[in-house]
């Protein structure tokens, strides 16, 4: 399959629904926008974008990434402003990893109830007959 490029993409939706080619472009910058600002806020450990599907933190990148972060804040010099500056950036940067990491452990914990229940009532239902 040869992807489109976004131009003529542009071109073919706007015909299809006669709308303004401009409107069309700044819908499609608008919304990978919004895509781009949830991925690097690391707020939410999925992201479900209609038409472009799941976007999901692997969870082995942020364990791996967590003790980085933090060997960098030990060795970080602060005497310049830049300096400083960049260390309270990983500073935010780490604290967003370990919320993160939070969430996908309760979530992970509550499939595993889920599951857990699942298959405890399985069992008696096939244990009772």
């Amino acid at each position: 399959m040869i992807p489109k490029k976004s131009s003529k993409l542009y071109n073919t939706v706007s015909e299809d629904l006669n709308i303004n080619i401009n409107l069309v472009q700044d819908l499609v910058e608008y919304s990978y926008k919004e895509l781009r600002t949830l991925l690097t806020n690391l707020e939410h450990p999925r992201v479900n974008m209609e038409g472009l599907g799941h976007f999901v933190a692997k969870t082995t990148l942020i364990r791996k990434d967590i003790p980085r972060y933090k060997q960098r804040l030990e060795n970080h010099d602060t005497s310049t402003f830049g300096a400083y500056y960049n260390k309270k950036v990983t500073e935010v940067k780490l604290d967003l990893l370990i919320k993160l990491e939070e969430k996908i452990a309760t979530q992970e914990n509550k499939k595993n109830i889920f599951k857990k229940t699942k298959d405890e009532n399985s069992t008696k239902d096939n244990l009772g007959e």
